[in-house]
């Protein structure tokens, strides 16, 4: 796991904990085993990032967002071209995942309510998501 907020980096190994280390020490890899060592030398803390991937229905469906404005419901759907259940049931899980916003506020976006409601790309996710969607 990688904290880079908080400084600390808990390299695992085979599912145990092969040591913990402050952003200071994180340099001198020769104290970790070779083992975390190579494993660890994959990726650069500071840089390691989880790569968002989305089906083809999920990236409509964004692309279908208007970045500035945002767009209702049924905007989406017209755009998209697919069926109102299966918007509802994509939107609801972008909302879930953190990656849409949707206005006003509900607690599950359904085929009845997403319709009217207004959906935002968050703007937390908005560079990754660009960057998922320009690589497919």
């Amino acid at each position: 796991m990688i904290f880079a907020e908080v400084g600390f980096i808990e390299l695992m190994v085979t599912g145990t904990t092969v040591c913990g280390m402050s952003k200071g020490e994180l340099r001198g890899t020769e104290k970790l085993s070779s083992c975390a060592a190579r494993r660890f030398s994959l990726f650069e803390w500071d840089t390691a990032m989880k790569q968002i991937k989305l089906s083809g229905r999920e990236l409509a469906v964004l692309r279908a967002i208007d970045y500035a404005t945002g767009s209702t419901g049924t905007e989406i759907q017209e755009k998209t071209s697919i069926d109102g259940a299966d918007v509802a049931e994509i939107l609801n899980a972008l909302c879930e995942i953190g990656y849409s916003e949707v206005f006003p506020l509900v607690d599950v976006v359904t085929v009845t309510n997403y319709a009217e409601s207004r959906f935002e790309i968050n703007p937390s996710y908005a560079l990754q998501l660009k960057e998922a969607m320009r690589r497919r």
